[in-house]
């Protein structure tokens, strides 16, 4: 019986993985974490920046409907400057003109297609 008790206590312990095992999945749990911190950081600045995309369309839309309205005012102003001195004047001092779009002005007629013909 002897021998078998100095087998038993010259053999090293038995090492099992749990204390490895456990240490890998903490920090595999903790990475997670974190990853899901910044996921829902994300979200919320998504949720925002849709939220000043819809703002941005609406200040779009009244910079457009400004300008429409401030050329119909200057083009209002170049005409009463033909006949009114007031307005004459504020057209010089704003240095206000008015040149047509490009779109509605008519095309030139090419002159090489003259010279062929």
């Amino acid at each position: 019986m002897n021998t078998d008790k100095q087998k038993t206590a010259m053999e090293p312990p038995r090492r099992t993985p749990f204390w490895a095992c456990l240490i890998v999945f903490v920090l595999l749990g903790c990475d997670y974490g974190f990853r899901l911190v910044n996921l829902w950081d994300q979200r919320e600045q998504l949720s925002q920046a849709v939220l000043m995309q819809a703002q941005n369309a609406g200040t779009l839309n009244q910079a457009r409907d400004l300008g429409t309205r401030l050329e119909a005012l200057s083009l209002e102003l170049l005409q009463l400057a033909k006949t009114n001195a007031t307005a004459k004047q504020i057209v010089k001092d704003f240095n206000i003109q008015w040149t047509p779009p490009a779109s509605t002005a008519p095309a030139p007629a090419p002159a090489a297609d003259k010279q062929r013909k």
